[in-house]
């Protein structure tokens, strides 16, 4: 498999991202307080564990990638906290029940982490193909639907922090990976197992979402 064989397979799954049921429900109208409540709680541990597996993946990376291992260390930093934003809108938009972190999460998410656990410890490179996933994803629809959440259900961006905060970020980080994955020369063995890897990750994204209805 190629380079654009793997960009296809990325636009697909951000394509078919968009089909979700939270999505038709905000294109609808039809979104309520509590969906996005449930919403919340459901991406919350991917957000919490999700960091971790970039570290991971920057200790099976081999030695002579060395750059590859800084660049998941670094994206490790950067993403650590971003659970926080979770926590925060959760907070913001009058949750009061248990701390996400003391709850065990709902099988669609623990997949989703479990993934990402599997392919960081087999094959690092497919973790960066993960993360464009989820990045594009992030830079397509974050900020277009955190503007249309905040409107039908009157809420401020500060209840919105986390899906603003990634149709920000997200932009330059898609970008960014694709740099470092051109960088590695990956194989053609590679690329067929990224854009699998890529292919799954879409799926198992939106089964997050899917679920949280």
């Amino acid at each position: 498999m190629t380079m654009q064989q793997f960009k296809q397979t990325v636009e697909k799954s951000v394509e078919t991202f968009e089909q979700n049921s939270v999505l038709k429900k905000l294109r609808d109208k039809s979104i309520t307080l509590k969906d996005y409540e449930n919403v919340l709680l459901s991406i919350f541990h991917q957000t919490f564990e999700g960091p971790s597996t970039f570290a991971l993946a920057a200790a099976h990376c081999d030695p002579r990638n060395h750059d590859l291992k800084s660049y998941f260390m670094k994206h490790a930093d950067e993403e650590k906290d971003h659970w926080k934003w979770v926590v925060s809108d959760l907070k913001n938009i009058g949750y009061t029940g248990k701390d996400p972190s003391l709850q065990l999460a709902p099988t669609a998410t623990h997949a989703y982490v479990a993934f990402n656990v599997y392919t960081a410890m087999r094959h690092p490179l497919s973790r960066l193909a993960i993360a464009i996933v989820l990045e594009s994803i992030g830079a397509s629809f974050g900020k277009k639907y955190a503007t249309a959440l905040c409107e039908q259900l009157s809420l401020k961006p500060n209840q919105a922090v986390f899906f603003f905060g990634h149709g920000d970020t997200d932009v330059g980080h898609t970008q960014e990976l694709y740099e470092v994955l051109e960088k590695q020369s990956p194989s053609e063995d590679d690329f067929k197992k990224m854009t699998h890897a890529a292919q799954v990750a879409g799926e198992l994204y939106a089964a997050i979402y899917e679920s949280a209805l």
